[in-house]
């Protein structure tokens, strides 16, 4: 199948990774059209993942004919086995990122193998076999418009493929899983081209005046970033892009989304998908870290658009349904999913119940045996709204339009890449954003929460309440 180049933007990689409760319509077609590109360049590096490897080459060999044989040319087994190890590395990379489904998207047209280490040939002996034998799963993709009267779609799509239970388990048995895949495979990931993307749904971006001034603000924060020693050896930073969402909506002007992701988008070595207790582990420059977080950053952008300040001494969701930190979390959850929303929630799902008990795991609360039930919606509504009755008008026109958590999620941004900026520009201190949080040597500490206090109340007319993790609180 002949599909479009990696490179074109009708199937550009990395494009949306927001947290499943502030995005609506989450589902497959996003786990596929936001699968990463594989570029086919990782290879083996523990004796684990070589003998894994090996055993992989005898046990599947070439095609997936059941009359197949191994390769025994020392030649062509070392290429096949190099194969092997470049599409596993990346399959287990990707399978740790939740909000990908652990699907990739590898092109199927030779020329772009050209003069790499993994050919076409190679790379298609390992993906026969192993589709027919069951080891991954594969959605076909298709080619766009290759010459006139040809009645498919004008954009091709790459095929997608992830790793089944079988060949996890396989992996298991050598002691390699997702969470480990850093440890035994070097993985060579590449730095998008296009800093500045649009997504929901995926374009081209085009040049002017203000694309050209957002592309020179994150290369300016990338090339400062790079200039710092990031640890552990287990984190691979390459830089951010920025990305802006709902480019079809009538009221875009560079006003939707806008955070900064880090790259590559893999789950296991990028340092924002990982757990607060380990981000709070970052070196920079050898020095130990805090996290400066927005305290309920979203509410409290929510209240500034009605000319309200929250409460800074006041937790906004604790006591709202009980004394408990689940019966906080709930509340939260519930103000955070329904800004996700067009409308207030009014009934648990079983996708929000599981997103839910993912939240309590990574907070490190009792997540097993969550009952929504003992949580009615309309319990929730009732209390919330009786401490904050702003929320009633979400889905509302605020200050002459309707907002939604694009909206939110941009002035949350604009604070959080101003506050990175002046931080580069005025002291020279490196920061690592985490969607509504900067990571800070701790030594700047304070100097970090000022500019951060000052740069949110510039973009949004109010304070924030700011909360600083160290590890030693963990």
């Amino acid at each position: 199948m002949i599909e479009d180049h990696p490179s074109s933007h009708s199937d550009a990689a990395d494009l949306h990774t927001e947290d499943n409760s502030k995005t609506p319509g989450w589902d497959l077609r996003d786990e596929l059209r936001y699968a990463p590109l594989a570029n086919l360049r990782g290879r083996s590096e523990s004796e684990e993942a070589k003998a894994l490897v090996h055993h992989l080459a005898e046990q599947y060999p070439r095609g997936g004919s059941k009359s197949a044989k191994a390769y025994r040319q020392v030649k062509t087994r070392s290429g096949f086995e190099l194969a092997i190890a470049a599409f596993l590395s990346e399959l287990l990379a990707a399978h740790g990122d939740e909000r990908r489904g652990g699907w990739i998207r590898c092109s199927l047209n030779k020329d772009d193998r050209k003069g790499q280490a993994v050919t076409q040939r190679q790379f298609a002996n390992v993906r026969d076999a192993w589709v027919a034998a069951g080891l991954v799963e594969e959605v076909k993709g298709y080619p766009g418009w290759f010459e006139f009267g040809n009645p498919g779609p004008p954009r091709g799509r790459m095929t997608r493929y992830m790793a089944t239970p079988k060949l996890l388990a396989a992996c298991v048995a050598y002691g390699i899983t997702p969470d480990n895949v850093n440890d035994h495979f070097w993985i060579e990931f590449e730095m998008p081209r296009e800093l500045v993307q649009l997504t929901s749904p995926p374009q081209s971006t085009p040049t002017n005046r203000i694309t050209t001034r957002l592309r020179e603000e994150v290369a300016e924060l990338n090339e400062f970033i790079n200039q710092q020693v990031i640890t552990p050896s287990t984190i691979r930073h390459m830089g951010w892009v920025r990305k802006f969402h709902m480019a079809h909506h009538p009221d875009f002007n560079w006003n939707k989304g806008g955070r900064l992701y880090s790259q590559p988008p893999v789950a296991n070595s990028n340092y924002q998908n990982r757990p607060e207790s380990e981000r709070l582990r970052i070196g920079i420059n050898g020095d130990p870290t805090v996290e400066i977080d927005i305290g309920s950053s979203y509410l409290t952008i929510f209240y500034a658009w009605h000319d309200i300040q929250l409460s800074l001494t006041k937790d906004a969701y604790r006591g709202i349904l009980g004394p408990s930190e689940i019966d906080r979390e709930v509340a939260k959850f519930w103000v955070n999913a329904s800004f996700g929303n067009s409308s207030l929630l009014s009934k648990w799902t079983k996708k929000l119940v599981d997103e839910f008990e993912k939240k309590l795991a990574r907070k490190r609360l009792p997540s097993h045996g969550f009952d929504p039930k003992s949580y009615p919606m309309r319990l929730i509504r009732e209390k919330v709204l009786k401490r904050h009755p702003l929320l009633d008008g979400w889905g509302g026109k605020i200050r002459g339009r309707v907002r939604d958590w694009s909206d939110l999620m941009f002035a949350e941004s604009e604070a959080i890449i101003r506050t990175m900026l002046v931080l580069k520009r005025q002291h020279g201190v490196p920061s690592l954003p985490v969607y509504d949080a900067i990571i800070v040597p701790y030594k700047k500490d304070e100097i970090a929460q000022s500019v951060l206090s000052e740069q949110f109340r510039i973009v949004t007319g109010v304070r924030p309440r700011l909360d600083v993790s160290r590890a030693w609180d963990f």
